[in-house]
């Protein structure tokens, strides 16, 4: 049954959870957690609800899945595997500027889908800023194609970023899901996106002087950051083997639990560190939020926010338009919100589309699409492009400021949309 003023005081309460966390001087968490106990406070003693109705609302499928892969990232940092790979990318591009800036785009794309975006950028921009310090030339570029490419990485697996977690678990999709519908699409979005940034930036920049790069090459060894190498061979095959387990099984926690716990046991003598000293490490203002943006959904769905919905004259709309209208709603709306909160709060409503289209493969990419390449709209509203000008702020990046990232930020989600749409138009023909 429909309550509106209680639906009313929700998305208020929804509203100021966005806002504190959005606004970096707040304490986000804190607010959360305040907010969410107040809605699951007055929605039951409104609706006679108890605990355990609004525990049900929780993903703890999601949760566990977000908990594994964030230690087996942080065990990835601890042994510098992907420092060890740009490096090792550069070396093979002997240090032409152009086939290592298309082999960076890759390699942040594909560890885009397999680690957490934020820590890509996290690891590899200080690696690429050194590179390019010793050639004598400026990373914008770089860090730019980086920053664009990480959201491109981000919609190839359910696993990838905290926004797929939450959906691949909503609706069931596995990692075959995800290869079958949407590779196709990210290798196109890909290689517009390289080729673009080479053509209108890269090739413009002064080139590498050859006496620099020539040094330079002699001067590099990746095998310096191998402190054991042992441990090093045993994890990078550990971490391979689990994301063939994330293809093969259809249980994504299971294996994100097993796979990270087995790994803190056998590292234990190399880390010196037990679950605890993980746990400690662990992104647990992330997680806790996401339970507080459980809550207030769950309570919103309590309200009667599903048959709100239905009220809505979806049977109008022509079942090819119904992806198209997402895509652009969503790409607009994560353009200037951060888009784990936005998947949230629109998985109900996609749900409930759901049943007014053929088939779910156009709405489900429309959906996934529109939350990654509307973060590049604006820096604020991407936790990667925020990182991407920190670092370069901190390394005094020329090239890179917060005007060229926006500029180009804008122009690339409008060349993504513009792709995105006529892609989801071939997929409604050939589903629909």
């Amino acid at each position: 049954m429909l309550n509106i003023p209680l639906m009313i005081f929700l998305f208020i309460i929804f509203a100021l959870m966005i806002i504190s966390y959005s606004v970096e001087r707040f304490d986000f968490l804190s607010i959360s957690i305040v907010l969410s106990f107040l809605a699951a406070t007055v929605t039951g003693v409104v609706l006679e609800l108890n605990l355990s109705d609004f525990v049900e609302h929780i993903s703890f499928e999601a949760i566990l899945v977000i908990l594994g892969i964030s230690i087996i990232t942080k065990i990835a940092q601890d042994n510098n595997i992907l420092e060890y790979i740009a490096v090792k990318l550069f070396k093979i591009s002997r240090g032409k500027r152009r086939t290592f800036f298309y082999l960076l785009c890759i390699l942040t794309t594909l560890m885009a889908a397999f680690i957490t975006d934020v820590v890509v950028i996290i690891i590899l921009g200080p690696v690429v800023v050194r590179l390019c310090r010793f050639l004598r030339i400026d990373a914008g570029t770089y860090l730019m194609g980086m920053s664009i490419c990480v959201n491109i990485g981000s919609t190839m697996t359910p696993f990838s970023s905290g926004k797929n977690i939450i959906i691949s678990t909503a609706f069931n999709l596995d990692t075959l899901y995800f290869i079958e519908n949407y590779w196709i699409f990210a290798a196109i979005l890909l290689f517009v996106t390289i080729f673009l940034m080479d053509r209108l930036f890269l090739r413009k920049e002064p080139s590498i002087e050859k006496e620099h790069k020539t040094l330079y090459m002699e001067l590099i060894n990746e095998d310096v950051m191998v402190e054991n190498k042992t441990m090093f061979i045993f994890n990078s095959i550990a971490i391979l083997l689990t994301i063939v387990l994330f293809v093969i099984l259809p249980l994504l926690y299971l294996t994100a639990i097993f796979a990270a716990f087995i790994l803190v046991i056998i590292n234990k003598n190399y880390t010196k560190k037990k679950a605890p000293a993980f746990f400690k490490e662990l992104e647990w203002d992330v997680i806790f939020f996401f339970i507080s943006l459980y809550i207030i959904i769950g309570c919103l769905l309590e309200a009667g926010f599903k048959d709100l919905i239905r009220l809505l004259p979806f049977q109008e709309v022509s079942p090819m338009l119904i992806p198209i209208i997402v895509l652009i709603f969503v790409s607009v709306i994560s353009g200037f919100v951060a888009n784990n909160p936005v998947a949230v709060i629109l998985l109900p409503i996609v749900e409930v589309l759901s049943a007014s289209v053929g088939s779910t493969i156009p709405l489900y990419f429309a959906f996934i699409f529109g939350l990654s390449i509307g973060g590049n709209l604006i820096p604020q509203a991407s936790s990667v492009n925020i990182m991407t000008l920190k670092i370069a702020k901190e390394a005094k990046v020329k090239n890179l400021n917060y005007k060229r990232s926006l500029k180009v930020g804008a122009s690339f989600t409008l060349i993504h949309i513009l792709l995105t749409l006529g892609y989801t138009l071939l997929l409604g023909f050939i589903y629909g």
